[in-house]
């Protein structure tokens, strides 16, 4: 399981970089003192719409990650109760995430 583990721990670490550069370049568009807003607006939010689709893709592949694995892992090993609270805990995730 901990290769598993450390194949989707660089996937969510090569996504954020991603992620951590888009969101890098529209910063620097917005610091920079010849754009103005009104210019090109959809550039920016299509911009804008890819860093949000990138982060909901990552949650998604983080709530898969976490149920397949460490979730069936858990509740395998424990009683009823405790498989009942984890599968409380996912769908209390995925209320909020679907927000």
């Amino acid at each position: 399981m901990a290769y598993c583990c450390d194949v989707e721990r660089k996937k969510l670490q090569n996504r954020i970089s991603r992620i951590h550069g888009q969101v890098h370049s529209l910063k620097n568009k917005f610091n920079d003192e010849k754009f103005k807003l009104e210019e090109d607006p959809y550039e920016t939010i299509r911009q804008l719409t890819a860093i949000k689709g990138a982060v909901s893709g990552m949650i998604s592949s983080y709530i898969e990650h976490y149920a397949k694995g460490h979730m069936i892992e858990s509740i395998k090993k424990g009683s009823n109760s405790e498989a009942e609270a984890q599968i409380d805990n996912l769908l209390e995730i995925i209320k909020v995430y679907g927000k």
